[in-house]
C-alpha cells in the first residue's frame, strides 16, 4: 500500500509541472531532509543526468532555493563539478529540483523531482529514497519536444 501512494504522491507532482521552456523549469525547494543519504540522493541525481547529457560537454544552470541554504544543494553542486559538468548562469540545460519528504508514508519517504529544459525538450524526472537515500523505485520520466523559447 505504501508503495502504491508513493507512485501516486510523485505522479501527481509530475501533473504539477506543466511545460518548461528552455529557461523556464520553475524554482527549486528544498524541504525536510532525511537524517542520512543526502549525498546519496545528490550522487544518484548525478548519474542520471550524465545518462542524458555528456558531462564534459555540458554547462547547467542551476536553479537553487531562493535565500536558501541547505545540505542537499551543496551536494548536489559538489557532485555535478565532480562528474565534469560546468555549473554557469548561461548554461544550455536549465535544471531545477524539488527534494522533501513524503509525510505519510511509513516509513519515511523522501521524494527527489529534476524539472529539466534544454533546447529541444523539457523533462520531468522524479524517484523516491528511502531515509538512507536508497531508491525505493526506478524513474519516473516525462518529456516534452519541440518546446523551446528561442
Amino acid at each position: 500500500m505504501n508503495r502504491v501512494l508513493t507512485i501516486l504522491v510523485v505522479m501527481y507532482f509530475l501533473g504539477l509541472t506543466g511545460c518548461a521552456g528552455r529557461y523556464n523549469v520553475g524554482g527549486s525547494y528544498v524541504g525536510q531532509l532525511p537524517k542520512g543519504g543526502i549525498s546519496a540522493i545528490a550522487e544518484d541525481a548525478t548519474a542520471h543526468l550524465s545518462s542524458l547529457y555528456p558531462p564534459g560537454r555540458t554547462s547547467i544552470r542551476l536553479v537553487a532555493p531562493n535565500k536558501q541554504t541547505d545540505e542537499f544543494t551543496q551536494k548536489l553542486e559538489t557532485s555535478l563539478r565532480q562528474k565534469g559538468f560546468t555549473l554557469s548562469p548561461n548554461g544550455t540545460v536549465t535544471m531545477s529540483y524539488v527534494l522533501d519528504e513524503l509525510r505519510s508514508a511509513k516509513p519515511p519517504v523522501w521524494y527527489l523531482q529534476l524539472r529539466i529544459a534544454d533546447k529541444t525538450q523539457s523533462k520531468t524526472i522524479a524517484r523516491s529514497y528511502t531515509d538512507n537515500g536508497q531508491p525505493v523505485a526506478g524513474f519516473s520520466n516525462l518529456s516534452t519536444g519541440g518546446e523551446s523559447n528561442d
